[in-house]
């Protein structure tokens, strides 16, 4: 008898009730696997030595005023007995790049959920600071737009790029997503004027020619534009899609993270959750 692998998933807090919305789509996207969720509260590292001192005090305070914060997370535990194996809240000191990536590294995170707002919280930016520093990691990233209703994930279109030969075109998580009879792929192809022939038969052919995607419903939908982003603006204002997802194979080298840059910035723009895979 084999036993379930668990999912695990980030996801940035502020100690808010707000910042819980987040859960219910790492739940889709990880849709019939058992998950544990940690709720990552970044705490910045003070300037003076006394403040460093008091920051285990702190993270004490934090955990008894924060009743209703708690009364909301008993609620969702309840709510997702069996989606969710675990529910905690985890405190990080520091909020640099580095200290994120050997967070995610060390716990074998399987996907990030990040926030994308359409303008800057003066109150407190620790969800928007976190969205920055997530972009230089190496684990699949679920870029989520402010104010965006819940909703299944039925109609995904996923980009690919004639530019980028090593672009994914299939991935444990697309195929999980899949796994049913109410969904339905578009894969969008963005290709620029004068583009060469061969490059456009290249990404065709490793759709119509993948054995796995005959089972799934799915159509190609091409798209000529001088930009990736461009594209998938065009798409985007004529046709309907609950997700849009994107791949790079994470052995190939080249700048893999360029793409959850402009999955960030196409989630804020377009509204629509953005999911990257590297």
């Amino acid at each position: 008898m084999t036993t379930a692998t668990v999912k695990k998933i980030v996801i940035p807090t502020n100690l808010t009730n707000q910042s819980l919305n987040l859960i219910k789509y790492g739940i889709q996207i990880m849709k019939g696997e058992t998950c544990q969720i940690i709720l990552l509260h970044l705490i910045p590292l003070p300037d003076s030595i006394p403040e460093l001192l008091m920051l285990p005090r702190e993270e004490e305070r934090l955990e008894k005023i924060n009743t209703s914060f708690n009364k909301a997370l008993d609620r969702i535990r309840k709510s997702y007995a069996v989606e969710i194996s675990s529910l905690e809240v985890m405190h990080l000191y520091g909020d640099s790049s580095p200290k994120i990536r050997n967070f995610i590294d060390t716990k074998g995170i399987d996907l990030v959920l990040c926030p994308v707002q359409a303008g800057r919280n003066t109150d407190d930016n620790t969800l928007d600071s976190f969205t920055r520093i997530a972009k230089d990691i190496s684990c699949p990233v679920l870029y989520i737009p402010d104010n965006t209703p819940a909703q299944s994930f039925r109609k995904i279109t996923y980009v690919l790029d004639t530019d980028d030969r090593y672009t994914l075109l299939l991935d444990d998580l697309l195929l999980n997503l899949t796994a049913g009879n109410d969904y339905y792929i578009t894969f969008l192809v963005v290709f620029k004027p004068g583009t060469n022939m061969e490059k456009l038969e290249y990404v065709l052919n490793k759709v119509y020619l993948n054995e796995k995607l005959k089972q799934i419903n799915c159509s190609v939908h091409l798209i000529q534009e001088n930009d990736f982003t461009g594209g998938v603006y065009t798409f985007v204002e004529e046709f309907k899609a609950d997700l849009l997802v994107t791949g790079r194979k994470k052995s190939m080298f080249g700048n893999i993270f360029s793409r959850k840059r402009i999955s960030s910035d196409v989630a804020k723009h377009t509204r629509v959750p953005f999911l990257t895979i590297a």
